[in-house]
This record gives structure tokens, C-alpha cells and sequence, in this order.
């Protein structure tokens, strides 16, 4: 009688598991010791689209293949935290093994959703870079700033008005304001909300001139932050004698560009009179007026998407949109949703209403598909598809949508050796590779250097509001010896760069990043005793070695470090008799 109270006990305990098992959101798989299924839960039946009648009995392997329940058993190891997919879902799961009497008698899966907990993680490592970039622009900035809390303690300052107030940043932050400064106008905001603009302020001696601003925080006033747009009066006469002078000398052309969709460059923008560039610009042009799917390749800093944004700009498309997408920044399982879009309820955390992709943004126009050697194998696969059928469809949709768009293409990617790697489509290379347009490296143009130099001063006095005329003739040397690794945006970086040191009109040696003023302390080339050709071998020649012997003999650090491809590097070695 008792044994029997408690077998109904028992049974009755088991009836309450199931119970529990059925009735959570949890994913709930458990095996016996033979790998026998004997509990699969709702959730999982949902997932795996698998009926429980049908799973309970059968091994494992039968109904998730790709379980890691058997090894679990086998080594008696419990594996937590694992991650799986399933569909456009993430989960992460805990397996651990079932054991009575020392003895493994059966294995249990526990998983839990977390796409939504992978999208928030993204988006706070996000909002984390956005914050320290702000603040490293707070604290570059020649500005000066300074922010105070809603009790009037300064909260942060930058090292500009720090050495304007004549303290430190640390002495400084958490104390009242009226210890630091006697600005009376500033605690007013606390209570006014009141923007001030432009008021003449006289700060350790010096004529400033200050902008006040109210600090919001969901409607309620928080703060205030002081902002030094001039240290010195004597700048702001200056800076108005410079852009009166400025719009002279240079005007500054402003072009107006429509939504995010539209093109930034045209053929126009391919600067420089050399003949590869010559030829690049007419090549582009005549491409333009066609249908065909084009390749554009060259190394990185080239300007490809350049390229790419000029074929639209002269194409008859011009008036449909252009559409970018990055394919090596995208992550894997949103690339297909990001170019195809979705439908509503396609996936757990999927958009009410669904989501056009990119291809369907594209109709009428262009795509430009950049960096398509680092696009995963399965939705090469589906590139492929779009290309031969012209239709896509939406994920959790299956009815066809036709799209008529332009695919253009690009990569610094050696695509024929992938293609031997086996990680990029053959196939999808002959579609893609219709036309061609290789974009030289700036090495291979020295000659437009001086072009090319004119034409970032002359935007870049736009943007400063300055004046700059020139380079040094030292300057020039140095650029035109250069190797250039990093291209016409290397170029472009280095020059911006020198735009906010330069104190005159003209940028010298001194402005330059160390490694380019330390080229220019090496070897001294006589420029006149040699041809321009002979001079661009033997710094081609250099730049090889340098590079082979700072990677210790490896070639394909050296190719890395010199931003060219492995079979460049060979060929080039070949030519130069570099063993």
C-alpha cells in the first residue's frame, strides 16, 4: 500500500515536470542514456518545426542533426553557453548530462532565445564608439568648452579652455563654476533655458568671444555648456579678412546633393592628366551608356566607390537611385535581410509591416556592391540567382518580386586566388567580371600628384575657412617619392591633416606626419639627373625591400603591409630580381 502511494507520488511528480517543461518560452530538449528522445517541449516543436509525436522515441540525430546531446553523454561534460542558429534566430544553450548513481542515465538541451539581446549588444558597443569618438572630438577640438551641471559644478572642460582659464582639467571638473570663472551669465541658463550667442567676454586679459547653450535631457534642463568660438578677437577679424580674400582668390563651388540615395561624383571628379587616368575617365564614360554588370578593382584608397558613383552619374539611370552596400561590414546573418528585405513575422524581432531591401530600393538605378570578395559563400549563391533571373525575394516571402537594377561591383580582393581557396563562386566571377575597370594605384600615377594636391587644398580652404596656396617644394619631392600605400585618401588624410597645423599659406615639411618628414631626411634623389620613370622604379624597388625585410621574409605580410595583393607582389619581385 505504501509502495503504491509512492509510485503515485512519483508519477504525480513527473506529470508536474512535463508540465513545467511544457508550459515554458524555453527551448527544452532531453534524451535518455541510448540518445532516445523522451522530452521535446512546444518551443522546441515551434523552432525546429518538428512534431513532438514524431520526435519522442527516435535518436536525437533524427531530428536535430546538429545537436551536441551525444557528446554530452559520451563525455558526461556539461557544454553551457553554446550558440546556435536557427532560421534568421540566435540561441544560446546549456547542455548538461542527467545522472543518478553515478551513472550517466540521459542528457537535457535548455536554450534561449537572444537575437534581440545580440541586437541590443551591438547597438550599446555602437552608442559606446559614437561616445568616445564625441568625446575625442571634445577634447581635439581647438574650442574651447566647457559644461556645467544644473547645480552649476563643472562636469567637463576641454584642455583649450583649460589653458584659457589658466587651470587644470582635473583641478577643475566637480567644482562650482564661480571658483573657476566669474561668468554670472552662464548659472542664468540654469534657470532661463535661454540660448546666448556671440557676447563679447573678457577672459584672463583676452577678448573672447562666447556662445552659451541649455542642456536638455528628455524636456527637463539639466546643464549648460560654455563654448569659446574665438580666444581672441583679433582671430575673428582675421578669419573674416581670409574668406573675403578667399572668395577672390578661390571660389569655393557648392553643389547641392539630393537624399542618401543620390550620386557624389562624376566623371569630372577622376582628377588628373595622366594617361591611365585619361584613359579611366574615358573608359567610364563610354561603360556608363550600357546595361552591363560591372567589376571595378584596384587596391584600397584607389577610389572605387568613386568610380562607381561617376557610371551612375553618366549612365541613363542617373535620374533612379544609387544604392551602396558594404558587404564586408554588414554581419552574416542580417546581409540577406539587409539586400532582400523581409516580410512581417519572418523572424522573431522582425520590423510590423516588413522591410524593402536594398535591390528593391535600387529599382530604376544602381547597386553598388563594395568589397563582394568578403561576401560569405551562401549568398554569393543568391547573387548569382539575382543576376540571371533579375527577381528577389523577401525573406519569409516566397513570391518573386522582379527588380531592375544595375549591379556594380568592387574589391581589392585577389578574387581569381579565392576563387582557387574555394571562397568565392566561379560562376558569380564570370557574371560580375563583364566589364572590368582596373583604378592604378596612386604609385603608378605620380604625375597627377600635383593635380591632386591642388585639388584637396582647394577644398579643404573651403572647409578650414583658410587660405592655403601651396606646398613646399620639399613637400612636393616627399609626395612625389613616395610610395603611397594608403593611395589618393592617404594623400587626402596626410593633407588634412597638415590643414590643422599650418600657420601661413603654405604647408612645409614640418606639417607632415613623422614618417613622411623622416623620408625626407633619407636618401636624397637627384632629380635632375635622373628620369621620372627611373626614380618611380627605384622607390618601387625600396619600398619592396623595405617592406619584405620589416615582415621578416613573409610575403604576404609584406603584400598586407604594402596594400597590394600577393600576386602583385610576385610579379613585381620578378620584375625587380628580388629573391
Amino acid at each position: 500500500m505504501a509502495l503504491n502511494k509512492i509510485n503515485k507520488l512519483e508519477r504525480s511528480f513527473l506529470a508536474d515536470e512535463l508540465s513545467i517543461f511544457n508550459s515554458v518560452y524555453n527551448l527544452v530538449v532531453a534524451v535518455d542514456y541510448q540518445g532516445r528522445v523522451i522530452i521535446f517541449n512546444p518551443t522546441s516543436e515551434r523552432v525546429f518545426n518538428y512534431p513532438a509525436e514524431k520526435a519522442l522515441g527516435r535518436h536525437i540525430r533524427e531530428v536535430i542533426p546538429f545537436t551536441g546531446l551525444p557528446k554530452v553523454l559520451q563525455t558526461g561534460k556539461p557544454h553551457i553557453g553554446r550558440k546556435f542558429v536557427v532560421g534568421n534566430a540566435l540561441y544560446v544553450v546549456n547542455r548538461t548530462p542527467i545522472i543518478r548513481n553515478n551513472t550517466i542515465v540521459g542528457a537535457i538541451g535548455v536554450a534561449q532565445e537572444i537575437t534581440e539581446l545580440q541586437h541590443l549588444a551591438q547597438e550599446l558597443k555602437e552608442v559606446k564608439e559614437i561616445n568616445d569618438l564625441l568625446e575625442s572630438i571634445f577634447h581635439s577640438t581647438r574650442e574651447g568648452y566647457l559644461a556645467i551641471t544644473n547645480e552649476g559644478r563643472i562636469l567637463m572642460l576641454n584642455q583649450p579652455m583649460a589653458e584659457l582659464l589658466g587651470v587644470s582639467i582635473d583641478s577643475a571638473v566637480g567644482r562650482h563654476i564661480r571658483d573657476i570663472v566669474h561668468d554670472k551669465r552662464l548659472p542664468q541658463i540654469l534657470w532661463t533655458g535661454r540660448f546666448q550667442y556671440g557676447e563679447l567676454v573678457r577672459i584672463q586679459g583676452r577678448e573672447t568671444v562666447v556662445m552659451r547653450m541649455p542642456l536638455y535631457n528628455q524636456g527637463r534642463l539639466v546643464g549648460a555648456v560654455s563654448k569659446v568660438i574665438f580666444q581672441d578677437v583679433e582671430q575673428l577679424l582675421a578669419l573674416a579678412e581670409n574668406i573675403s580674400s578667399q572668395r577672390r582668390t578661390f571660389p569655393c563651388h557648392t553643389t547641392t546633393f539630393g537624399d542618401s540615395h543620390s550620386v557624389r561624383y562624376t566623371v569630372d571628379s577622376l582628377i588628373g592628366n595622366s594617361k591611365v587616368i585619361t584613359r579611366l575617365r574615358e573608359t567610364v564614360s563610354r561603360v556608363a551608356q550600357g546595361p552591363s554588370t560591372v567589376l571595378i578593382r584596384g587596391e584600397s584608397g584607389t577610389g572605387k566607390e568613386l568610380v562607381a558613383h561617376a557610371l551612375h552619374a553618366n549612365s541613363p539611370r542617373h535620374k533612379g537611385p544609387f544604392i551602396k552596400v558594404n558587404c564586408a561590414a554588414v554581419p552574416e546573418n542580417l546581409l540577406e535581410s539587409e539586400l532582400f528585405g523581409y516580410q512581417e513575422g519572418a523572424f522573431t524581432g522582425a520590423r510590423k509591416g516588413g522591410q524593402v531591401g536594398k535591390f528593391e530600393l535600387a529599382n530604376g538605378g544602381t547597386i553598388f556592391l563594395d568589397e563582394i570578395g568578403d561576401m560569405p559563400l551562401p549568398m554569393q549563391a543568391k547573387i548569382l540567382r539575382v543576376l540571371q533571373e533579375k527577381e528577389i525575394e523577401r525573406l519569409g516571402d516566397s513570391r518573386p518580386r522582379p527588380v531592375d537594377v544595375r549591379v556594380v561591383a568592387a574589391t581589392n580582393r585577389d578574387l581569381e586566388e579565392l576563387i582557387r581557396q574555394g571562397r568565392f563562386r566561379e560562376d558569380l566571377y564570370y557574371r560580375l567580371n563583364v566589364v572590368s575597370i582596373y583604378i592604378p594605384p596612386l604609385r603608378e600615377r605620380i604625375d597627377d600628384i600635383p593635380l591632386l594636391v591642388n585639388h584637396f587644398i582647394q577644398k579643404f580652404n573651403c572647409e578650414f575657412g583658410v587660405i592655403v596656396q601651396d606646398v613646399s617644394p620639399e613637400v612636393l619631392e616627399v609626395f612625389c617619392n613616395y610610395h603611397w600605400p594608403g593611395n589618393v585618401r592617404e594623400l587626402e588624410n596626410v593633407l588634412e591633416r597638415a590643414f590643422n597645423l599650418v600657420d601661413g599659406n603654405t604647408i612645409e615639411l614640418k606639417h607632415l606626419p613623422p614618417y613622411l618628414q623622416q623620408a625626407s631626411q633619407g636618401k636624397k634623389r637627384n632629380l635632375f639627373n635622373h628620369t621620372l620613370a627611373t626614380l618611380l622604379r627605384e622607390v618601387e624597388k625600396e619600398a619592396l625591400l623595405e617592406a619584405l625585410a620589416a615582415a621578416g621574409g613573409n610575403k604576404m605580410q609584406a603584400a598586407r603591409n604594402l596594400g597590394i595583393s600577393r600576386a602583385w607582389l610576385y610579379k613585381k619581385m620578378k620584375q625587380y630580381g628580388i629573391k
